[in-house]
């Protein structure tokens, strides 16, 4: 297993604007370090991050993933606030599920553990609290 804080790819500015370039260079590096025989199932942890990325900014950072999918094999966990955040964190989990891959939200770090280490389906919405 892999944990991916936000600071290492959610570069903001003064303004709290995110660097998109930034965050796809990122998961671009990534695809690369995973791309197999590593394939390590990932935990993306956004809980600290200071800006967001519009719903437009995540599909563009999700299609990087999409186009690396043999580095991206194994499951990926979103670890999030409650409230928006934990929603935005349902949205991109559910565009990446819908394009074959094994992504799923969470606000709590045991239950993400628990997914990442014994589960090979998503939970449900009431799981995810």
């Amino acid at each position: 297993m892999r944990i991916i804080h936000a600071r290492d790819f959610l570069i903001t500015t003064p303004t709290l604007q995110v660097d998109l370039e930034t965050s796809k260079q990122f998961f671009l590096k990534l695809a690369r370090e995973n791309a197999a025989p590593r394939q390590y199932d990932l935990l993306i942890d956004l809980r600290r991050t200071t800006g967001n990325l519009s719903l437009s900014e995540v599909t563009e950072v999700v299609k990087v993933v999409i186009d690396h999918r043999d580095s991206f094999r194994s499951r990926i966990a979103i670890l999030t606030t409650p409230g928006v955040k934990f929603e935005n964190a349902q949205f991109r989990a559910l565009y990446a599920t819908n394009r074959g891959f094994q992504m799923a939200a969470f606000t709590d770090f045991e239950e993400t553990i628990n997914w990442l280490m014994s589960s090979s389906e998503a939970p449900s919405e009431g799981d995810a609290l």
